[in-house]
């Protein structure tokens, strides 16, 4: 059994990893802010905040959550600006304390292609990869892309386009293409390099922060017009699917395709049946 110490593990992929490391019978440690309501059956949680502002406490939270940890799994995330310092500041803190405590592996979730785009967030996350491949424990770079739910930021009722739902319209990013990943087969992936495998099969090669990195894809490369249709067949309804423009970086990135690796194509669960589960 391995102790797996899963930072940012209230989150939607680190909840999967919880799940997903508990269930293969490892000793599982949830660091993050707060406590869950639903923490996993025999999982630990170590409330630290990453940005906290007195550097002490962060170390000493850190130093009891590491503290005989095998594996630091580390799924945080940040969407504002502010909060995309857990990719720097936080990452720092996160490997400075993993090679204190002795920590044997460090597993990074990271986005395909994160380099090849100007958007902040993936600047952000880019420079998380290099802060882990420049700290003392060895560490593995998990790339996936976008998770099923991605769209749901247009396709569901609160999403950021909510003013078209009401509308009965049901907006997608115009002329883009995805290859959505299932969290479960994310969290398969992590769970297997903190183990010390390959993240599903995938051998890691030098990534662009020099650390070995495995990047892992949906099973499928969808139109976001079929994904739309989907989707509405799946809820029932009305809306009206129509194309709006995804500008920035963000856009340019997804119409480019850079956010596409169909030779990586290692997912098992299609958008279809994620829909149907959800």
């Amino acid at each position: 059994m391995t102790t797996i110490a899963v930072v940012g593990g209230t989150g939607q992929a680190g909840r999967a990893v919880v799940r997903e490391a508990a269930g293969r019978g490892h000793d599982v440690r949830v660091v993050s802010r707060r406590r869950p309501t639903d923490l996993e059956p025999g999982a630990a949680h170590h409330a630290v905040d990453l940005l906290d502002d007195d550097d002490a406490r962060v170390a000493g939270a850190l130093a009891a959550a590491f503290d005989g940890v095998d594996a630091v799994v580390d799924t945080s995330n940040g969407m504002t600006p502010a909060a995309q310092a857990v990719f720097t500041a936080g990452a720092r803190r996160v490997a400075d304390a993993a090679g204190r405590a002795g920590v044997g592996r460090a597993v990074v979730l990271s986005i395909a292609g994160v380099d090849r785009s100007g958007y902040g967030y993936y600047r952000a996350h880019a420079e998380q990869e290099r802060v882990y491949a420049a700290g003392s424990v060895p560490a593995t770079v998990v790339r996936a892309t976008q998770f099923h739910g991605f769209l749901d930021l247009f396709l569901g009722r609160d999403g950021r386009l909510g003013a078209w739902s009401r509308l009965g319209l049901l907006p997608y990013p115009r002329g883009c293409r995805f290859q959505t990943i299932d969290l479960r087969d994310v969290a398969r992936a992590l769970v297997d390099a903190a183990e010390g495998a390959d993240p599903l099969g995938v051998a890691p090669t030098t990534g662009p922060s020099g650390a070995p990195t495995a990047t892992v894809g949906g099973p499928q490369v969808l139109d976001a017009r079929e994904m739309a249709r989907a989707w509405r067949r799946s809820h029932g309804s009305r809306r009206l699917p129509v194309a709006v423009p995804l500008p920035g970086p963000l856009g340019e990135f997804f119409r480019a395709g850079r956010n596409l690796v169909p030779d990586a194509a290692v997912g098992t669960i299609t958008y279809d049946q994620w829909l149907a589960d959800a």
